[in-house]
């Protein structure tokens, strides 16, 4: 397949968003080759520019350490999760192939980068307009931007892999198989991409740390202990 042109990209998007049906039949009948060279240019660009929105709130170093890192978070995400989606899709039934659901997931990452791509405009004015990392009132803002992120990025991984479901149903042998397969994957994407993120951290820095791309401690504590305590510290 030759290289992909800004026409190209700019046609498939919104069939992509909608979970168009002949777009996804036509990926899933490419080489893996064929498939990575569609989607891989949406995940970097769309993550990226959410990345940038994530560390600018610490600067401009921050935020090019992010735009690297959060690529990296998605492709990591599929390496780890891959075979076990895969496999877990032959278990519930599914109809889907080892290498379908690979490309089942790299279709819906995609998608979701383009929303968090879509999202950045706004998530930058909030950095912008956020207090500076040495004021008062920094820590409580960090708690603020933190749940933030966490809530807009679940929110486009679900809406992404919604988009889905309907086409996962067209290959599965029932509508149940297709939805628990379809839950399963969400749950295993969710939480291996929460943890994984943990250990690249940090994505938009904490006051009175240095900025820096990773933390020299990446296995101490987890991502949920971090919510939970941000939370904590909004509510109490």
């Amino acid at each position: 397949m030759s290289q992909i042109s800004i026409t190209n990209i700019r046609s498939f998007i919104p069939a992509l968003c909608r979970g168009d049906h002949l777009l996804l039949t036509r990926w899933l009948t490419k080489t893996p080759r064929q498939m990575l060279s569609s989607t891989i240019p949406l995940v970097i660009l769309g993550c990226s520019s959410y990345g940038i929105s994530m560390g600018l709130w610490q600067g401009w170093e921050m935020a090019a350490y992010v735009a690297i890192k959060l690529p990296l978070l998605i492709f990591f995400t599929l390496i780890v999760n891959g075979l076990i989606n895969g496999f877990l899709a032959q278990v519930l039934d599914s109809g889907v192939s080892m290498r379908q659901s690979l490309q089942f997931l790299l279709s819906g990452f995609a998608c979701m980068a383009i929303i968090l791509g879509s999202l950045s405009p706004i998530t930058i004015g909030m950095a912008l307009q956020a207090p500076e990392p040495e004021a008062p009132n920094a820590q409580q803002y960090h708690s603020i931007i933190l749940l933030t992120h966490v809530c807009l990025i679940a929110y486009a991984g679900i809406v992404s892999h919604l988009s889905l479901l309907a086409f996962l149903r067209h290959f599965a042998t029932s509508t149940r198989a297709a939805t628990t397969t379809f839950i399963a994957w969400i749950a295993g994407n969710l939480f291996v991409g929460a943890q994984i993120s943990w250990i690249l951290r940090p994505f938009f820095g904490s006051p009175g740390l240095e900025v820096a791309f990773l933390r020299d401690d990446p296995l101490q504590g987890t991502f949920y202990e971090t919510v939970w305590r941000a939370a904590q510290n909004l509510i109490f």
